[in-house]
């Protein structure tokens, strides 16, 4: 002790002298680099946001303007601000932050976070309309000569291939410019020193998209966009929200009162680009910029309603201090105390540094988790176990064969499910393999991915939209929820051939819309999630099963994983799959929408339907095939009555008794009858065609998922095989099969574990 006591002593006049030089060397670096905070609510001439009036563009042309509170890019009439008008071939504005800001130590592009409330303002169709809007960084703030055609948006001089601007912009583009390759006239994407997009997300009718319409850029609805960047991951991330604003206030003068939004959970775009090596050693900054063309393509206004931003330089300039020994190096050679001072800050920093990298760094599974999953947000295994309450059992709201699935409430109020998967230690290569699947798909109808956690010793957590609902099963199987599908039997068949016709359009994507095949390999009710706004839309989930085959190639061999009932006979004994596994599955899934009766079924004696004497339980898809009697290729009205569920004919075939008043009109209610009930049947024989030829034993004679989409989408009849089809082995029926969800419940442990992968069970 009394060693120490006299090192103290005698470092200390070191010690003092050590925080003086640091204080003088944090003083001049604080006044080379200076971080950027800002908030602005309302835009006016004390904002320090510059309207930047391009030399070769000319001071008369239409510009930016500033008006109501409001910063106009562009204009949507024809405007006295800026001289805008309907007949100029072309108009551009821009706008900076008057700070330019810099890299703190020249070579690392710091992080940064930066959100706006926007609105484009179409004039014209969709499509018809033009150009867009972005947010940028670069190198000058003037807008490079030229930049106002061709889908350049004031970014870039399309004239010029070796200008040498750097850029970074995240794009609102509502022109599809052929030349950029663009995907759409209504896309988000990122550019990088180019009006190439790196990535984008289509937001266009076209687009089977789950950000149609929500994001869809000629709504005219007020957006708020976030944009952030990690200088240590380098991962840019675009979240994006639709304020559902009327259009028609926002040429008010009176400053506009926006409403709050929450920023999504999950972003619309992520891409992985180190920002430093577009912007080493340069004075950047930040602004919008926009075009749009009057006289060929209409007015389209470009309007910022507010704007924050903040960059993280100043923690930087403090992690910079940490170097202090390389300024100190003189003064340290002639003091030995000093230098092991010098010496143990050192040492503590690094140690400290060590710490938190070890602790934020995932396990090399979960870093290659994290490179298939590029699309997805890692979360930390405390984070969800706190938004599910310690994965509360009263917070469950399904269990499977794979894992349960729990209601979480993340920390700022969003609502997801949180699916956690069993033996995940033995799982981290399928988990891996089936993340690289899920991260491709993006569809209106398959229920995205939000999330993972992937914590070695820990079960692996799944997060997903949380789907109040639930699954489809609830809805066609118990009596007290089929209501809900529609109170007549017309509505019924409506929503239940809409629902049918979404798992088509989704499967169809899976199969042909991303360059391989993917199979999903567990179509069934239960995977069928509805939305929960009035529409019921439907969410195909459980991608646990998929697999990548090549188009065109031969089958693959696969062992027989899935759901008992929906598995094809082809996979069940052979274990070849095809995308026409998936046919029969939703096959299946189309015969139990329909008939109100399970994949494996129990039956009661005498049941037309089945032809039997006695209970049973009985394959509803082969059952049906053996029990029908083929003279013509089409089912008969006497066939549909007996399979039919009973719920979608019952108001039809026992109709309220007709008064004496109603009776003086004549026939024409029945008449009027009559022709429902034909409507119904034959909406009814397209979708039992449908789900039979699907179900065929040979997957030679099923449809392929694009036929069945279409089919669906305009009720067409699929003739049925003149004869009935032969089913070379009796169906197996267990025991267990009523309530097992898979078959990997009786499988031994040295087979594959199926379900991985995405949303509740």
């Amino acid at each position: 002790m009394r060693v120490n006591r006299h090192l103290r002593s005698a470092a200390m006049p070191l010690v003092w002298t050590l925080i003086m030089i640091m204080a003088t060397w944090r003083s001049q670096f604080s006044e080379r680099v200076v971080g950027i905070r800002f908030e602005i609510l309302s835009f006016d001439d004390n904002d320090n946001v510059t309207i930047v009036e391009q030399d070769w563009y000319g001071s008369l042309s239409p510009n930016a303007f500033k008006s109501g509170g409001a910063l106009w890019l562009t204009a949507a009439t024809n405007s006295s601000s800026n001289n805008a008008s309907e007949t100029d071939a072309s108009n551009l504005g821009r706008a900076v932050y008057h700070d330019s800001f810099s890299t703190a130590d020249g070579e690392v592009f710091p992080s940064f976070n930066t959100s706006f409330t926007f609105q484009i303002i179409t004039t014209r169709p969709y499509a018809q309309c033009g150009s867009g809007m972005a947010i940028f960084i670069s190198d000058v703030r003037e807008a490079p000569p030229n930049s106002d055609s061709k889908g350049a948006l004031g970014l870039v001089d399309p004239q010029n291939s070796n200008d040498l601007r750097s850029l970074f912009a995240v794009e609102f583009d509502t022109r599809k410019s052929v030349g950029y390759n663009d995907v759409s006239d209504s896309h988000i994407g990122i550019n990088i020193n180019s009006m190439e997009s790196r990535d984008y997300v289509d937001t266009s009718p076209s687009s089977a998209s789950a950000y149609y319409p929500e994001l869809f850029l000629y709504s005219n609805s007020t957006f708020t966009a976030w944009v952030q960047y990690n200088s240590s991951s380098h991962l840019i991330e675009i979240w994006v929200a639709n304020l559902h604003r009327n259009s028609s206030s926002m040429n008010s003068s009176e400053p506009n009162v926006l409403p709050t939004v929450q920023r999504p959970v999950h972003p619309c775009l992520q891409f992985v680009y180190n920002l430093s090596d577009a912007f080493s050693n340069k004075d950047v900054y930040m602004g919008f910029s926009a075009t749009s063309a009057p006289s060929t393509q209409g007015m389209e206004g470009h309007v910022i309603y507010s704007w924050n931003f903040t960059n993280d330089i100043d923690r930087r300039a403090n992690e910079g201090g940490f170097e202090l020994y390389k300024v100190l190096a003189p003064v340290a050679a002639g003091s030995a105390l000093l230098a092991i001072l010098i010496l143990a800050c050192i040492i503590l920093v690094r140690r400290r540094r060590s710490l938190e990298m070890r602790s934020e760094t995932l396990s090399e599974a979960g870093q290659r988790i994290q490179t298939a999953l590029q699309t997805a947000r890692p979360f930390s295994y405390a984070e969800l176990e706190s938004a599910t309450n310690g994965f509360d059992e009263k917070r469950k709201v399904g269990e499977g064969g794979y894992g349960a699935v729990y209601k979480g409430v993340l920390q700022g109020g969003a609502v997801v499910a949180v699916k956690r998967l069993k033996r995940s230690l033995m799982m981290e290569t399928d988990f891996c393999n089936e993340a690289s699947i899920i991260r491709k798909v993006r569809h209106r109808y398959l229920l995205e991915l939000y999330g993972w956690c992937y914590e070695e010793g820990r079960d692996a957590l799944l997060v997903s939209q949380f789907m109040s609902r639930g699954s489809l099963d609830r809805y066609i199987f118990d009596t007290r929820k089929k209501g809900e599908l529609g109170s007549s039997p017309m509505a019924q068949k409506d929503t239940r051939i809409k629902i049918l016709t979404q798992v088509a359009t989704a499967l169809e994507y899976l199969h042909e819309g991303l360059g391989e095949c993917v199979l999903h390999r567990d179509v069934k009710a239960a995977n069928v999630l509805l939305s929960d706004d009035t529409q019921m839309e439907a969410r195909l989930c459980d991608f646990g099963l998929a697999r990548l085959i090549s188009h065109g190639g031969a089958p693959v061999t696969m062992s027989a994983a899935g759901t008992p009932g929906y598995v094809a006979p082809e996979v069940l004994y052979n274990g070849v799959a095809t995308d026409k596994a998936d046919v029969f599955s939703f096959g299946v899934l189309v015969l139990e929408v329909a008939t109100g009766r399970r994949a494996i079924s129990s039956v009661s004696a005498g049941t037309v339907l089945l032809g039997q004497e006695g209970p049973a339980q009985l394959h509803i898809p082969s059952a049906i095939w053996s029990s029908l009697s083929l003279e013509q290729d089409a089912l008969s009205e006497q066939q549909l009555l007996q399979t039919l569920d009973s719920s979608l004919l019952y108001n039809v075939l026992h109709p309220a008794p007709i008064s004496p008043a109603m009776s003086q009109h004549g026939s024409h209610e029945e008449d009027d009858l009559s022709e429902t009930m034909k409507t119904l049947l034959n909406d009814w024989r397209c979708v039992m065609h449908i789900g039979l030829m699907c179900c065929h034993p040979s997957p030679e004679s099923r449809p392929s998922m694009k036929e069945v989409s279409r089919a669906l989408d305009e009720k067409l009849l699929i003739p049925l095989s003149r004869r009935t089809p032969t089913w070379t082995f009796q169906f197996p029926v267990y025991p267990w099969a009523a309530t097992s969800n898979s078959l990997s419940d009786l499988t031994s442990s040295g087979n594959p574990i199926p379900s991985l992968l995405s949303g509740p069970r």
